[in-house]
């Protein structure tokens, strides 16, 4: 009997080691979002909005 637990002990552990480690991949993904003002210099948001 005590087999039989430690191979569910060890299957739940590396299910929730696998599960883990996708959720930190997912997690430290950085996005990288463009400005949308990149290309014009000198632009002023303010006079933009008002435009």
């Amino acid at each position: 009997m005590a087999v039989t637990r430690l191979k569910r002990k060890d299957r739940r552990n590396k299910e929730f080691t696998r599960i883990r480690k996708t959720n930190l991949k997912n997690v430290n993904q950085i996005l990288y979002v463009q400005s949308p003002y990149k290309g014009v210099s000198g632009i002023v948001l303010e006079d933009q909005a008002t435009a």
